[in-house]
């Protein structure tokens, strides 16, 4: 029983320092205005956007960011290096595989903006509202889903609703843009400067019938509602430009590198687990040796932590010959 409670104790200690050691998938790194949401399992947690706390605040696959009048949000999506603003009024789904390579946003209602770096072929990232589905490999996008106010105030019936606005504008590199009922039959490239729009009656937002898709030069009132707002976490724009004109040997030297670097943190970690079980199993035997002598029990702890803290040297020694 004693040496199954070590054993579990071990192996938790193990994958708490590795998963330390992995970045968070997605963090907040910049809000202002007032409060927004983190809805996590069905569970909305408010957060104020003057708390220093936000800054850093880890947003796992699956979370639901909801932004409320006046606040705006920009999180960085780590795996792909994107940056994603969230305006005022806005609910924004973020979403991924378990590598977080193949990343997607969902936009439920307000107005968003992305800056993604330059995608390999083994990365993705996507934004998909009721209407629209965006898919890009590096660009500055962004896409709009909201009720558009009458300027005339007309009567209350179904005919006369406010209609849903469906955007997808691009100011830099270029967009895959795509309705979601035709997804694969109907697609358009919209290149920096230009946009897609469309407004479905809000009575049938719901509707499945395909939009058709026409390119425009971006609309002004885009360009204004983002003037000014720069992104605080830019994708290294250098290295992305290096990046993409690196040779096919080039760019699997920086992979191994980026790969070496990771294992490196997780020997690292494990290292230390290893010898924080070691420790804590060897220590609380020193009372009962200085009561009882070398005992069973104490010979066994001592033996099971002693070859606990000589596999984490061991593992430290390895880590420091490879890096």
């Amino acid at each position: 029983m004693i040496i199954r409670k070590i054993v579990s104790s071990f192996v938790f200690l193990i994958m708490a320092a590795v998963l330390l050691a992995e970045p968070s998938y997605t963090t907040v790194v910049y809000a202002e205005g007032k409060q927004f949401s983190v809805i996590r399992d069905g569970k909305p947690v408010s957060y104020s956007a003057e708390s220093p706390e936000v800054i850093g605040l880890a947003i796992e696959r699956g979370d639901i960011l909801k932004t409320t009048p006046g606040t705006y949000l920009e999180i960085l999506i780590h795996p792909i290096s994107a940056s994603i603003q969230l305006a005022e009024n806005t609910t924004f789904r973020c979403d991924a595989d378990e590598s977080g390579m193949r990343s997607e946003g969902m936009l439920y209602y307000g107005r968003v903006r992305a800056k993604v770096a330059k995608l390999t072929n083994s990365s993705s990232y996507r934004i998909t509202s009721p209407s629209l589905v965006a898919g890009v490999r590096g660009t500055d996008f962004g896409c709009d889903h909201f009720y558009v106010r009458p300027s005339v105030p007309s009567a209350p019936d179904a005919a006369s609703a406010p209609p849903v606005l469906n955007r997808v504008f691009c100011f830099e590199g270029n967009v895959l843009v795509a309705p979601v009922a035709e997804s694969d039959l109907e697609t358009i490239m919209i290149a920096g400067g230009e946009m897609v729009e469309s407004s479905t009656p809000a009575a049938v937002a719901g509707n499945t019938e395909p939009v058709p898709l026409v390119k425009a030069p971006v609309a002004a009132e885009v360009n204004e509602f983002w003037k000014g707002r720069e992104f605080h976490s830019v994708p290294d724009e250098p290295r992305v430009e290096e990046t993409a004109a690196m040779t096919e040997e080039e760019r699997l030297v920086v992979e191994q590198e980026i790969k070496r670097e990771r294992n490196h943190k997780v020997r690292l970690a494990g290292s230390f687990a290893l010898f924080l079980t070691g420790s804590l199993i060897i220590v609380p035997a020193y009372p009962e040796y200085e009561r009882d002598g070398m005992t069973s029990s104490v010979m066994m702890n001592a033996s099971f932590g002693g070859v606990l803290i000589g596999s984490s040297l061991v593992l430290l020694i390895y880590d420091l010959i490879k890096h």
